[in-house]
């Protein structure tokens, strides 16, 4: 076990969460029966990876009450780029299926 979780074993720990992660699962959910592409689970998997790796993320430390506060905060000031993301993930996606087919 490393020193830092030896130290931190049996504290009540904050914990850090992406909320650009939580925001684009559930934009790709709200969009998912629209998309004309592959739906299998490979696929989906890439497209959320591919949009993340074109956002900035947001971390937060979440207590209770917090993580929500921040996601509703961050939901419309990142809406716009969000979709633009998923939208080139798709195209790069459908374009380029890595799954067995």
């Amino acid at each position: 076990m490393s020193r830092f979780k030896e130290q931190q074993k049996g504290k009540n720990m904050n914990t850090y969460h992406n909320v650009m992660e939580t925001l684009v699962l559930q934009m790709l959910d709200e969009m998912w029966d629209t998309l004309d592409c592959c739906k299998c689970e490979k696929c989906k998997m890439d497209i959320i990876a591919c949009t993340l790796n074109q956002l900035h993320p947001k971390y937060v430390v979440t207590k209770e009450g917090e993580l929500y506060a921040r996601l509703c905060e961050l939901n419309n000031e990142h809406e716009i780029e969000i979709v633009i993301a998923l939208t080139k993930a798709i195209k790069v996606v459908k374009d380029n299926p890595k799954h067995d087919e």
